[in-house]
């Protein structure tokens, strides 16, 4: 599929000078999304390309132009991004200091480059935390889509900053609840990213495990690029502090290899419960319905969920090859979201197009948000989240019909209620 990154760059002549909060019109005439996700990483399958796809169908939706100003998308790929930085400074490990640098050149590039309006993604919390930040300080829209960290909507909010999908807080809210419940289900172990998410998961799913009776028994946290090594000592340590939950709390090739790895053990095969945190559909096609048969975990958006999802999901499969995962379908909602803003208040970018975001209703094409779903100043989406079980390769009736929906989490019961923000602008 070709797409047309920028058509009218001759347009942006010399500087513009704004604040942040107050826009003319649209600027440039033109209205610019930077998409900033993995496309050659160990999350590219479940964002990258088919973001980008995702994004593209909703430009196409709205016809490819808002008020006569055309829709123009350019994606960067931050994990090429990552590797450029390393062998420029030496680095081999990068610091939180690091990614900031890196990721406030991006966009300052975007934004110089492209005059950006909007940034989209973000599939990382060490990337998305200090892209919203830039974003926050020059009235750019954030429509932040994979990452997961709850700072995004509490000390790091941005008025002109949405956090589209999920977040820890959903992630282990529903489940823990559920897996605390059972029997024999309430000493944890977690394998944890390194980072904003890593930590943010298991604190939060500290507070629910403790409230429903059980405990944290043990961690370990291993680096992004971690890859598919060595993750059998900290299985044998969960085994040795007696935990019969072995908690994921990673994504991608990171996950895709703990939970292959736990399988092969054997160990909590039949006396434990293996739980992921965040897992998306390819993961699952990767790591084959035998190795992660029965997982349970929470999920923003299944594609074969009801009539509505199956007709996105036939679309974008006749565009990718694959059906979407949640990450890309969150894409296409914020796209399309952002673009019905613009639309309404003839801008693309600053707090008068945001809230008018916030004030406008699900549209009925949206395969994502439910009708529901509420904007709030903090910059949560509220929306319904699903607690889904992995099928058996006996249960599959189709390519790509993996899940089980075993219930509906409503979004005000799977978010951090408003009250308790530390946003210091939605108080």
């Amino acid at each position: 599929m070709t797409i047309k990154r920028f058509l009218k760059a001759a347009l942006i002549t010399g500087s513009v000078v704004f604040s942040a909060s107050n826009y003319a019109e649209i600027t440039d005439n033109t209205i610019n999304i930077g998409i900033i996700t993995d496309a050659t990483g160990g999350w590219s399958d479940s964002t990258g390309q088919g973001a980008l796809i995702a994004s593209q169908m909703a430009v196409n939706d709205v016809g490819g132009s808002v008020n006569g100003a055309p829709v123009n998308l350019v994606m960067i790929d931050y994990t090429t991004e990552i590797k450029k930085y390393k062998d420029n400074t030496g680095n081999k490990v990068m610091t939180m200091d690091d990614y900031t640098k890196m990721v406030r050149q991006i966009v300052s590039n975007l934004e110089s480059q492209y005059n950006i309006d909007a940034i989209s993604e973000l599939s990382d919390s060490r990337i998305a935390i200090p892209a919203q930040n830039y974003a926050r300080e020059k009235g750019i829209v954030s429509l932040v889509v994979g990452a997961g960290s709850t700072a995004l909507t509490n000390q790091f909010c941005s008025k002109t900053g949405f956090h589209w999908s999920w977040d820890t807080y959903a992630l282990t809210k529903g489940l823990g609840k559920v897996i605390v419940e059972n029997e024999n289900s309430d000493k944890w172990y977690f394998l944890a990213l390194e980072g904003a998410f890593g930590e943010d998961a298991i604190n939060k799913s500290r507070a629910v495990i403790k409230t429903n009776g059980g405990k944290i028994v043990g961690k370990q946290m291993f680096p992004y690029g971690y890859g598919a090594t060595n993750f059998f000592p900290a299985i044998e340590e969960a085994r040795q502090r007696g935990a019969n939950v072995i908690a994921i709390a990673n994504a991608g090739d990171e996950a895709i290899a703990a939970i292959r790895q736990v399988r092969e053990s054997g160990i909590f095969e039949k006396e434990g419960t293996v739980v992921s945190l965040i897992t998306l559909l390819q993961d699952i096609r990767k790591l084959g319905l035998y190795s992660s048969r029965n997982l349970q975990f929470v999920a923003p958006f299944y594609w074969n969920r009801d009539e509505k999802t199956r007709n996105f999901a036939k679309r974008f499969l006749a565009r990718h090859g694959a059906v979407p995962s949640a990450a890309q379908a969150a894409m296409y909602s914020a796209t399309l979201h952002y673009l019905r803003g613009v639309a309404e208040s003839d801008y693309d970018k600053g707090e008068t197009l945001a809230n008018k975001m916030r004030a406008l209703n699900v549209d009925p094409r949206d395969p994502f948000l439910d009708p529901k779903t509420s904007f709030r100043k903090d910059g949560r989406v509220v929306h319904d989240m699903y607690l889904v079980e992995v099928k058996s390769p006996q249960e599959t009736t189709e390519a790509w019909d993996y899940f089980k929906l075993i219930r509906t989490i409503p979004g005000s019961e799977a978010y951090q209620p408003l009250s308790e923000t530390k946003c210091k602008f939605a108080k």
